[in-house]
């Protein structure tokens, strides 16, 4: 053809008929005529092809070919076409030569737009199947045009994040997960499907399934293998790996991970083994970290056993499997699964049997030269893989493969990577209306300030685990963060699905509370849907270092050091210096084994109450020095009051040893410190000790009680000033002794009254007794008689009768002697009380447990109050005994004759009617160190259930 019938030929549209390749696009039917082809395909990865392609028309732009879909079409062995669909990517104009203009494009599959998207989003608790499809919808051209087929169901992965491109995010996935894929092309060449699969036995055998070895120099033109080549290649014989699970933390003897071989590397020595450690939480279950492990381990094996084959096959797409015939080394009675190969990768390298080719000069940038390269490497095989056209002109076609027995597993090579991730700043969220977003382990939700899709909601994050101050097995420091703040988030390894929060920082919307002087620091909680606050500040103010601890609720604190007034961010005036402890509420303050409160000067050991010991000391020898003169002188002694102050001083000096606790491992670590001896308290006391002074002060009632002995001791005076009355009321006796200066008793106004209501008033001086009335009289009245003696003279006075005896001489004087007629007066006495007024109690003997459905009457029985015999005698058949009760008698001790003893308590039990009837029945209550029932009287009522069970029950 001269180039003049070639340029006329392009322009009709018939050039194209009949060629090795033709080619549709959007410019119209024959506007671009394919000249070379040079093509690559590969399965788990995009294909593409680059067309040297010529067109007479004058005003080809590249925007009218740049995204548009375009088909090749290879004529196949038969004279039909197969086609191959895609978008073109890439547009260049080479040049012109006369009146034809040439141009080379490429084009890939709709895949190829995935590089120019980049994304940063998240998926939770989804399979890589359905975050992939996610992905692939965002691209209208993908949408429909992929599928899945698999084997096997994917797991769900709890939190899987894209912060790349679009294409390194959908490959990735697929690597880590044994997936790959292969296209389908549709046969009106319009359109193809990306063919996803986890397994070679999914792959399409080609059409038809046998391919022919055919050595150059057969034939015209070859439709089978001129070329076949096995290769094998070395690879590691082992991967290990391991793992770490917060979840389920493992030790060194039970590291969590996987160890698997690689088949056909027996050759290789043991040493040959691939460790990794592949990050935090890579697999939950062991059977999904061999499935993961395996996958790698597979990727080795199919690499390591690769074929290679040159032929003129022009059916030949990766993703296909084919069965090898007429291969020298097949031996016969072989299995066909023995030839059987999948195409991984196939290379076209096309000339189009266009007279143009010849009649135009070569371009720069053009395929000639790629072509020209490929017909000198396979040279002798040029005549078996020339195409002839009619009009006779010449085309080439050649495809290389790359290839694997189908019986082996394939896998993509892990060549896309996550990103490495940096430390950035995200907000912690929570549920609607959540005031905190947490679990068991106090991890968080939060919204990362990039996500677009997610609002302040728990579903925007996996749980993120929060780094602390402290942390460890049941102890460390627990401050969760909440909702709106912010919270620094690091990666662990740079994993982008690992995500961790180490800590958290102020911002415009979360301020410090102490900020701008540096002086103020501690921490500072916030009441959950309030204003109120729990603190710790220590403030580092020059001079005036103090620390505070207080709660916004009943505003209790302890403020100790140099205390001033601080108002949030502010230090206010000056309080004083020491300790404040305070609350609006109630307050408590207790010691199990004894509790000291003390002015006196500090020392190193806090119960170390020396001084108040010796106080104590010196008053109980004051007590024994008073006592003994008192009994010298005939009135009481302060023996069992001095023996209880013994026996409280000596309890407050008592030595404890430093050592382990019960229990404590042998191993426990103590640096050498701990030991030694330290002061305590030998019994629960409680002791208060000042040498300046004690003061009690309330403006209602001071309380004192004492189950046993009250003593009141001083080195000097004891005064007691009572603005009304001095009242005092004593079960037994009282017992006043003065050692030297005497006794004062005075009443300014009102009677002073002195009497005995069931014995003898002595009043007895070593000098004069003085009886005295300065504005009255005296009067002595005695209901039987007056008795006046001096010596062995006297007086007396009786039943109506005078008596008036001296051994010695009566003197009368008096201006007067008047001795009449008998006249008398009547003495006036005082009513006395008979008895103390007394409560009638009724003891039941047949209310005790140990009684049985029996009474003990006839039991000879002593009854004591307070340890005094008040009853005794036989039991009668009703069980009852009566008893007057005084008020002041404490407790009640019924003894048997059989030797069964009752104590019944009287003050304490007898509070509640509940507790008391419980009692009055012999129910005990028993103190022990397992907790209980707080109420004695719920504690009996479990006592008596036990005892009489419910027959019903």
């Amino acid at each position: 053809m001269s180039f003049t019938e070639i340029v006329s030929a392009i322009r009709s549209g018939a050039l194209q008929a009949g060629r090795l390749v033709k080619l549709d696009t959007p410019l119209g039917t024959d506007q671009l005529l394919p000249q070379r082809v040079c093509g690559r395909s590969r399965i788990g990865r995009n294909y593409e092809f680059r067309i040297d392609a010529i067109h007479v028309s004058a005003t080809f732009k590249h925007r009218d070919l740049m995204a548009q879909p375009v088909t090749l079409w290879i004529q196949q062995a038969d004279r039909t076409y197969a086609p191959h669909h895609g978008y073109v990517r890439a547009v260049h104009k080479l040049g012109s030569d006369g009146g034809v203009h040439a141009v080379q494009f490429a084009f890939s599959s709709w895949l190829h737009f995935l590089r120019y998207r980049h994304d940063a989003r998240n998926w939770q608790d989804k399979t890589v199947e359905q975050i992939l499809a996610d992905v692939f919808n965002q691209h209208p051209r993908a949408r429909g045009a992929f599928r899945f087929v698999l084997r096997d169901p994917l797991p769900v992965r709890s939190f899987v994040q894209q912060y790349e491109d679009d294409w390194n995010f959908v490959h990735r996935l697929m690597e880590e997960e044994g997936l790959f894929f292969y296209f389908e092309q549709a046969e009106d060449g319009r359109s193809h499907t990306m063919v996803i699969v986890d397994s070679v036995h999914a792959l399409p055998a080609e059409a038809p399934a046998q391919a022919r070895f055919c050595p150059s120099g057969v034939g015209d033109e070859s439709d089978g293998f001129t070329h076949w080549e096995e290769a094998g290649e070395l690879h590691s014989t082992q991967l290990t790996t391991r793992t770490s699970d917060y979840k389920s933390p493992t030790s060194a003897a039970w590291p969590k991970g996987t160890s698997i071989p690689t088949a056909g590397q027996s050759a290789l020595p043991w040493e040959a083994e691939v460790y990794q450690y592949t990050g935090a939480y890579t697999f939950g279950q062991q059977a999904q970290g061999d499935r993961l492990s395996r996958i790698r381990v597979e990727q080795w094996e199919s690499a390591a056993q690769r074929v290679r084959g040159v032929g003129g096959l022009r059916r030949l797409d990766a993703g296909r499997w084919f069965e090898l015939i007429d291969h020298p080394e097949r031996q016969s009675g072989e299995r066909p699964e023995d030839w059987q190969f999948v195409t991984i990768e196939t290379v076209w390298g096309i000339e189009n049997n266009l007279p143009v080719s010849c009649a135009t000069r070569q371009m720069a940038r053009s395929l000639k030269a790629d072509i020209d390269a490929l017909r000198a490497t396979h040279g002798g095989d040029v005549d078996t893989l020339d195409a002839c056209h009619a009009d006779g002109s010449t085309g080439f076609f050649i495809v290389q493969i790359e290839a694997q027995r189908r019986s082996l597993a394939y896998r993509s090579p892990f060549e896309h990577h996550k990103p490495v991730m940096q430390i950035e700043t995200a907000t912690v969220v929570a549920g609607e209306n959540e005031l905190v977003c947490t679990d068991g382990l106090n991890r968080i939700k939060v919204r990362f300030h990039w996500d677009r899709l997610n609002g302040d909601t728990s579903s925007a994050s996996c749980w993120v685990r929060t780094a602390l101050a402290d942390a460890g097995g049941g102890r460390g420091a627990v401050h969760v963060p909440r909702p709106g703040e912010e919270v620094l988030i690091g990666w662990l390894g740079g994993d982008c699905d690992r995500p961790v929060a180490i800590g958290r920082v102020f911002n415009g919307a979360n301020r410090p509370q102490w900020h701008s002087n540096g002086i103020l620091s501690g921490l500072q909680s916030r009441e959950y849907g309030g204003k109120g606050y729990n603190m710790l500040v220590m403030d580092d103010a020059t001079g005036q270092p103090r620390m505070q601890l207080a709660s916004s609720s009943t505003g209790a604190h302890l403020h100790l050091g140099y205390l001033i007034d601080q108002n949030g961010n502010m230090r206010g005036a000056f309080l004083g210096n020491g300790f404040d402890l305070k609350s609006q509420a109630y307050g408590a303050v207790r010691g199990g084994l004894g509790l000291y409160f003390s002015t006196h000067p500090v020392t190193l050991q806090p119960m170390d109450a020396q001084p108040a010991s010796n106080q104590l000391v010196n008053a109980a020898r004051v007590m024994d020095s008073l006592s003994q003169s008192s009994v010298a002188h005939q009135a009481e002694s302060l023996e069992p009051g001095h023996d209880t102050l013994k026996t409280f001083s000596d309890a407050t000096e008592h030595s404890i040893t430093g050592a382990l606790p019960d229990g404590a491992a042998a191993g426990g670590l103590t640096a050498g410190g701990g030991t030694g001896q330290a002061n305590a308290f030998s019994v629960p006391l409680l002791l208060l000790a000042s040498p300046a002074g004690i003061g009690l002060s309330t403006q209602a009632s001071t309380h004192i009680a004492s189950d046993a002995h009250t003593n009141l001791v001083s080195g000097k005076d004891t005064q007691i000033a009572a603005g009304r009355s001095l009242i005092a009321s004593v079960a037994e006796k009282i017992s006043l002794f003065v050692q030297n200066a005497g006794m004062k008793l005075f009443a300014a106004k009102g009677k002073v009254q002195v009497q005995a209501h069931a014995d003898d008033v002595e009043v007895t001086a070593h000098k004069a007794v003085r009886l005295a009335s300065v504005t009255d009289s005296v009067q002595v009245v005695a209901k039987q008689e007056v008795l006046l003696t001096d010596g062995s003279a006297y007086i007396r006075i009786a039943n109506g009768k005078i008596e008036i005896h001296a051994p010695g001489a009566l003197d009368f004087k008096g201006a007067e002697h008047l001795f009449g007629g008998p006249a008398r007066m009547s003495a006036n006495h005082p009513a006395f009380p008979k008895s103390m007024p007394t409560t009638p109690l009724a003891l039941s003997t047949a209310a005790s447990p140990v009684s049985g459905s029996s009474l003990p009457a006839g039991m000879p029985y002593k009854l004591f109050a307070d340890g005094a015999l008040v009853r005794q005698g036989v039991i009668d058949a009703s069980g009852q005994l009566p008893v007057d009760h005084h008020p002041g008698t404490q407790q009640y001790s019924l003894r048997l004759a059989n030797g069964v003893t009752h104590e019944i308590p009287v003050p304490a039990e007898y509070h509640s009617a509940a507790n008391g009837e419980l009692a009055n029945q012999g129910i005990h209550f028993h103190e022990g160190d397992e907790s209980g029932a707080a109420d004695r009287a719920v504690h009996r009522q479990s006592y008596q259930d036990m005892l009489n069970p419910n027959a019903n029950a």
